[in-house]
């Protein structure tokens, strides 16, 4: 007589199909897992670079702005400060004095309203006339040129007016002095005063 042994496996083959399910999910949630983990890191690394990064520009920028702490001083040196346009225009008629020549300011003029805010730049614009010897009106022109500030001059108008052969020659000079203007921060005006 043959005995069937069909039913003595099948719990054998249970248990076998249980162990692997369990060992497939153990194995999912251990890749999930470790793919998290693998993702958290990636971005921890890219914090870190990226903080050093930041902390290199930092410093190249501290760098940089200790090199250039003289240029950016002496930059501010080329505009008219809105708040400080009288020494521009003491400096124009300084401009009289130096040259030799008699100088009149005849019109000053603005392009940059006074409620602007602070870093609006444009232009003040000032008509010049004086007179004297040739040597004296061509000094204050050549003076006008090469002011401290970013300044241009045009519309130049030159004539004599002596009629008599025997007398020095009187000069006249007409010009326009156009200089850039710029309204300062709190900080640098606080600090020109």
């Amino acid at each position: 007589m043959k005995r069937t042994h069909t039913h003595s496996h099948i719990p054998l083959l249970i248990f076998a199909m249980t162990v692997t399910l369990v060992v497939i999910a153990l194995y999912g949630y251990m890749f999930q897992t470790t793919s998290v983990s693998v993702t958290r890191a990636g971005l921890a690394r890219d914090i870190v670079l990226s903080e050093n990064n930041d902390q290199t520009q930092s410093k190249s920028l501290s760098v940089l702005l200790d090199s250039t702490t003289v240029d950016r001083a002496r930059l501010n040196s080329f505009f008219v400060s809105s708040d400080n346009v009288v020494a521009f225009i003491t400096s124009l008629e300084a401009l009289g004095t130096q040259s030799g020549s008699t100088l009149t300011i005849s019109s000053i003029n603005t392009d940059v309203p006074s409620s602007a805010p602070a870093g609006t730049t444009g232009h003040v614009s000032t008509h010049l006339d004086a007179h004297g010897s040739w040597a004296s009106v061509m000094n204050l022109l050549n003076l006008s040129e090469h002011m401290s500030y970013d300044a241009s001059v045009s519309h130049v108008t030159l004539s004599s007016n002596s009629v008599d052969p025997k007398s020095p020659h009187t000069w006249s000079i007409s010009f326009d002095i156009q200089a850039l203007l710029m309204v300062p921060s709190v900080s640098a005006s606080s600090t020109t005063q």
